[in-house]
C-alpha cells in the first residue's frame, strides 16, 4: 500500500530539514532519500544548496571578487559541514538535464530560473533559516521586514558584503597625471606621483558633479562593484551591476522629506542578486535596494517611505580617449586605492562570466526569459519619470545605425531625443523640436532642425539661438531584461 500524500509530504519535509543540520554526512543521507523519493518539490531545496556546495567547495575557481581568490575564503564557508554530497546526482535523478560542467552550479540556476517549480510549504523559512546559518552576512539582510522581493527568486551572486568591499572614499587627481599615453613624454616625475595607468581604450564611467567631470576605469571599478564618495561637497555612489553592465550614479542625500532617521546613505553590495541584478543595501539602516531603479525593496526604509527612489547624475560610457578629449580638465581615480587589489587582474579579464558575456543563449540567474522587442542581453539607455514604476528605453545599437543619428519620443509626457554626444555615448535631452538631425563638424556635435536651427550639445543641456537651452534628462545603462523586470512598464522608443 502506498503512503498517504500528506505522510509523502511529512517524509520530505524531514528530510529538507535535515538539509540544515550542521552535519555533512547527515546531508548526503538527507540528500539520498530525496533522490529516491522522486518528487520535484525539493528541487528549489536542492538548487540552493547546489550552489553554495559548489562555490564553498571551489572558492578557487568561483570565489567573487577573483583577485581574493587567492586567500582564504569566508570562514563560514570553510566549515567542514558546508558541503551537501550528492547533491549534483540528486538533480539529475529528480530533473530532465544533466550538467556535469565545472560550472554546473550556474547551469542549474540558470535552468531553474526558467521554471515554474512549487516547493513545499514552508520553502521561504527554511530558505531564510539556511542563509542565515550558513551565509550569514547574507541571511542578516535577507531576512528583513517589510519586502517585496520574491524570496524565492531571489540568488546569491558568490559574494557578500564581508569580502566584497565598496571603493569609500577614494582619491582623485588630474587625469593627465594618471594617462599612460602621456608617460614617454612627461617629465621625470617624483615617487609620490600617481601611476599612469589609463590608456585610450579603457572603458571609463564618466561623469561631472558641479562642474567638474570625474572618470571611473569600469575595470577598477569591477571588483568594488560600488564606490561612495563625496565630490564638490555631494555625497554620491556611483553603483555597477557587472552583470547588466549598469553603471548609475546615486545622489546618496535621501530625497524630499523621507522619514528615515539619516539623511545621506552609504552604500554597499549585498551579495544577492534579484532578477539578474545585484542587490544594494545601506550601512546606515541595512535596508535593501534596487540597484537598477534606486529603489528600497525590504526593510526600514520600504517600511517608513516605500516610494522613495534616489535621484540620480547622468553617467557617459565610453573609453578614456574619447572622455579626456571632451573633457580635458577631467579628473580621473588615482590606481592607489589602499585596498590591495590587482585592479590589472581585471583589464581585458571578465574572467568567471566569460560564458555569460559570449554566449547569448546564457542569461542570469533568476532571469526568466521572454521573448520581446529586444534580446534579452541588447544594450539599452533608461530613462525613467517622476516615479520608479515606468521607463523609456532606447537601444543603443539601432540608434548608432539611424540615419538621422537620433531618436525622438514621448517620455513621461514630455518630448525627448537621444542622441550619440561627442564621446560616442548616449545622451538625451528634452526636444528642441519636432524635427532634428545630428550633425558632427568643426564646431562640435549638434542637433539641427529642419529650417537650419542648431543645438550644440553641451555637457547638461542643449545650446540654441539666443541663450535659448533644453536640459539633459539623466538615464541609466544596462541590459535590456534589466529595464523588462526591475520596471512595471518598460517602453522602447522606436
Amino acid at each position: 500500500m502506498s503512503e498517504a500524500p500528506d505522510a509523502t509530504t511529512e517524509r520530505l519535509q524531514a528530510a529538507v530539514e535535515q538539509l540544515l543540520t550542521r552535519d555533512a554526512d547527515v546531508h548526503a543521507e538527507a540528500i539520498e532519500e530525496l533522490a529516491a523519493a522522486g518528487d520535484e518539490r525539493v528541487v528549489p531545496h536542492l538548487v540552493e544548496l547546489v550552489v553554495i556546495d559548489g562555490i564553498a567547495n571551489d572558492w578557487g575557481s568561483f570565489g567573487f571578487p577573483a583577485v581574493l581568490r587567492e586567500r582564504d575564503p569566508p570562514r563560514y564557508l570553510e566549515l567542514p559541514e558546508v558541503r551537501w554530497p550528492g547533491v549534483r546526482e540528486a538533480l539529475r535523478e529528480l530533473a530532465e538535464p544533466d550538467f556535469d560542467s565545472d560550472h554546473a552550479w550556474v547551469e542549474w540556476e540558470s535552468w531553474y530560473s526558467q521554471q515554474a517549480i512549487e516547493p513545499l510549504d514552508g520553502f521561504e523559512e527554511w530558505k531564510l533559516r539556511l542563509y542565515r546559518s550558513y551565509l550569514p552576512p547574507v541571511g542578516g539582510l535577507l531576512d528583513c521586514e517589510p519586502r517585496e522581493f520574491d524570496l524565492q527568486g531571489i540568488r546569491w551572486g558568490n559574494c557578500d558584503r564581508s569580502f566584497l568591499a565598496a571603493l569609500n572614499a577614494p582619491d582623485f587627481v588630474p587625469g593627465d597625471g594618471v594617462d599612460a599615453d602621456g608617460g614617454a613624454d612627461a617629465p621625470d616625475e617624483d615617487a609620490d606621483a600617481p601611476e599612469r595607468y589609463l590608456e585610450d581604450a579603457h572603458v571609463v564611467f564618466g561623469f561631472e558633479i558641479e562642474g567638474t567631470a570625474y572618470a571611473v576605469p569600469r575595470w577598477v571599478l569591477f571588483p568594488h562593484e560600488l564606490l561612495n564618495a563625496e565630490l564638490d561637497g555631494v555625497p554620491v555612489s556611483l553603483t555597477y551591476c557587472t552583470l547588466c553592465n549598469a553603471p548609475i550614479l546615486y545622489d546618496r542625500r535621501l530625497p524630499g522629506d523621507a522619514d528615515a532617521s539619516h539623511d545621506v546613505l552609504t552604500f554597499g553590495s549585498s551579495g544577492m542578486l534579484a532578477s539578474g541584478n545585484k542587490v544594494m543595501y545601506d550601512e546606515e539602516t541595512e535596508t535593501l535596494w534596487d540597484q537598477h531603479a534606486g529603489t528600497p525593496i525590504g526593510g526600514p526604509i520600504l517600511d517608513s517611505d516605500p516610494d522613495l527612489f534616489l535621484d540620480q547624475f547622468a553617467v557617459t560610457q565610453t573609453e578614456w580617449g574619447e572622455w579626456k578629449a571632451e573633457y580635458p580638465d577631467t579628473l580621473a581615480l588615482d590606481l592607489d586605492t589602499g585596498y590591495g587589489y590587482d585592479y590589472r587582474h581585471y583589464d581585458g579579464n571578465i574572467d568567471f562570466f566569460e560564458h555569460y558575456w559570449n554566449r547569448e543563449e546564457i542569461v542570469q540567474p533568476g532571469v526568466r526569459r521572454a521573448d520581446g522587442r529586444l534580446p534579452e542581453k541588447a544594450s539599452v539607455y533608461g530613462i525613467t519619470g517622476e516615479g520608479p514604476d515606468e521607463v523609456w528605453v532606447v537601444p543603443i545599437e539601432e540608434l548608432r545605425e539611424r540615419d538621422t543619428g537620433v531618436v525622438a519620443g514621448e517620455v513621461a509626457g514630455g518630448e525627448v531625443v537621444a542622441t550619440l554626444d561627442a564621446t560616442d555615448d548616449v545622451a538625451v535631452y528634452e526636444a528642441p523640436g519636432p524635427t532634428v538631425e545630428r550633425v558632427a563638424d568643426d564646431s562640435g556635435v549638434a542637433l539641427v532642425e529642419d529650417d537650419g536651427t542648431r543645438w550644440d550639445l553641451a555637457r547638461n543641456e542643449l545650446r540654441g539661438p539666443d541663450g535659448a537651452t533644453r536640459d539633459r534628462i539623466p538615464g541609466r545603462h544596462g541590459l535590456w531584461f534589466a529595464f523588462r523586470t526591475h520596471y512595471e512598464t518598460a517602453h522602447v522608443l522606436e
